[in-house]
């Protein structure tokens, strides 16, 4: 029998990546699947990369890029123009704590990928769906159906909606199955306070996962935010994460669609473009 933990999106949250690797102390397993987005919208991105490099010496990990990587990697230039501000303020600050190694790093990760376990089914892996990096199989209607339906696999393995669940699909060929672990360090459960990931066990006969949540020092990683100087970079999202991870509500995407929506009403181009007021605006419409 072979145990594999499996994590996703932790965006810069050491402090659930330590409670994570805490568990896998008492609980010890033959290898970790990681789907991505590491970094990206908290504090102190190095230290959830130094702890992803240590894991990767001392256990077998599948590692593969999410957008959040891809974001870092297409703009590394900052062509984009990323700055201090409310719309993507902690891109430039985690953009600017990247060394030349980490960079490489996340270049060297495929966005998917196939993992051979002795004595068990081959899985995929991928962070969105295959071929979409941002496939969001929560939220797109009917597209569970679709992708397990051409998927050549028995089961897949898959994040980046940060919603966790076990979707088993029917087809002529037999059951197949989808596992998202959630997210390890950015939680929307509705409860908050806690990372998401899942275990899976398996042998010649297929696979089986349990989902899983524990706590983690959510005050201590809170106080990051301000001790790093991040707070006054990030301004209104940053304001939005952590709400978000005290209530396990998604303030952050509601406010990004709001920003959205407001950027149209003023005939702009997109969310980084509207004022910083109209920002501020919506710190008390959404209680931030």
């Amino acid at each position: 029998m072979t145990r594999l933990a499996l994590i996703s999106d932790i965006h810069s949250n050491f402090k659930a990546f330590e409670a994570f690797l805490a568990y896998l102390e008492e609980h010890p397993v033959d290898g970790v699947v990681c789907l991505g987005d590491y970094v990206t919208d908290g504090p102190y991105p190095l230290r959830t990369l130094e702890m992803l490099y240590e894991m990767q010496r001392r256990l077998p990990c599948y590692v593969i890029r999410g957008n959040r990587e891809e974001y870092l990697l297409d703009n590394r230039d900052n062509h984009e123009g990323w700055k201090p501000s409310s719309s993507n303020g902690t891109l430039y600050y985690t953009l600017g704590q990247m060394r030349e190694g980490d960079m490489a790093f996340l270049e060297s990760l495929p966005s998917e990928r196939e993992v051979c376990v002795e004595g068990c089914p081959a899985l995929y892996i991928c962070h969105g769906t295959p071929g979409r990096v941002r496939g969001n199989m929560y939220m797109e209607e009917g597209l569970r159906e679709a992708v397990m339906g051409e998927l050549p696999y028995s089961c897949l393995l898959g994040g980046h909606s940060h919603h966790q669940e076990i979707f088993r699909w029917e087809g002529k060929e037999g059951y197949k199955t989808y596992i998202n672990p959630g997210s390890l360090g950015f939680c929307i459960d509705g409860q908050g306070r806690r990372g998401q990931f899942a275990m899976l066990t398996g042998d010649s006969q297929g696979w089986k996962a349990k989902l899983l949540s524990i706590p983690y020092d959510v005050e201590g990683y809170l106080q990051a935010f301000q001790e790093s100087g991040v707070d006054g970079i990030g301004r209104t999202l940053n304001k939005a994460v952590k709400k978000s991870l005290v209530t396990g509500v998604n303030y952050f995407f509601h406010a990004v669609l709001a920003m959205e929506e407001r950027a149209r009403e003023l005939g702009l181009s997109s969310a980084s473009q509207v004022p910083e007021e109209e920002w501020g605006k919506l710190e008390a419409r959404f209680g931030l």
